[in-house]
Parts: C-alpha cells; structure tokens; sequence
C-alpha cells in the first residue's frame, strides 16, 4: 500500500477542516480551499455569497498567506459588489475570468502550496 506524501496528508486534512487550533499554515490551506471550492462550483460571487463574514476574512487571509494578494483584493472587491445591490451580472464573468487568470488550474494552488510548506514546514502541523 503506498503512503501518502507529508503534502499530501496536510492537503488532506485541510480539506477535512476542524483545523482551528492548527498552525498558521494549516489553517491558511483549510481557509483557501474552501473560498476555492466554492468559486470553482459557482464563481468569484456565488463563494462571496456563501461564505460569512468571518469565513470570507479567513479566505481572503489565506490567500494572502501563500502570496495570492490579488485574489484576496477580488473578493474583497465582490463583497463590495454584493454590498452595493448592482446587477451582478456585469461583473460576474469578468471576476471569474480574472480569478481562473491567477488560479487556471488546481494544479497550480497544490504547486503554490508544496513550494511554500518547503520553505516553511513549521508553519504545518507534524504528520
């Protein structure tokens, strides 16, 4: 039986979640995968609109944590779109668009990852 690599298994169990007492790390993963889960199902504004408030801040700090700035910037800017009553339908393709700009692929969110838990395995909880 082959076993899981060290990224997988915290990959793994960030998507699991019940990772509030986790390390920074796991707990930016957990928090960016489930803002990404839900744009990939829906787009940029159906994420916005399911997440809470607070689970939106978490969201937006988890991709600021593993350098993905302009996303976090998206969001916010959706929640301002949501806020502000407009026709959503301006704005949805075009944030979505720039979204899968950043992020074509869940490849590129794993690789994102696997380089930053190299350079920063404490910031993950032992396997």
């Amino acid at each position: 039986m082959n076993r899981l690599s060290q990224t997988d298994t915290i990959w793994n169990r960030a998507c699991s979640g019940g990772i509030s007492e986790a390390r920074s790390g796991d707990r930016a993963l957990a928090n960016l995968l489930r803002a990404h889960g839900l744009t990939i199902n829906g787009g940029v504004l159906h994420a916005v609109e399911c997440l809470t408030e607070i689970e939106l801040n978490e969201a937006e700090a988890g991709y600021r944590f593993y350098g993905l700035d302009s996303i976090s910037s998206m969001l916010s800017r959706a929640k301002g779109i949501l806020i502000s009553g407009e026709d959503t339908e301006d704005y949805e393709s075009v944030l979505d668009e720039e979204y899968y700009e950043k992020i074509p692929d869940d490849d590129f969110l794993v690789g994102t990852f696997e380089n930053h838990f190299r350079s920063n395995p404490s910031a993950y909880e032992p396997t």
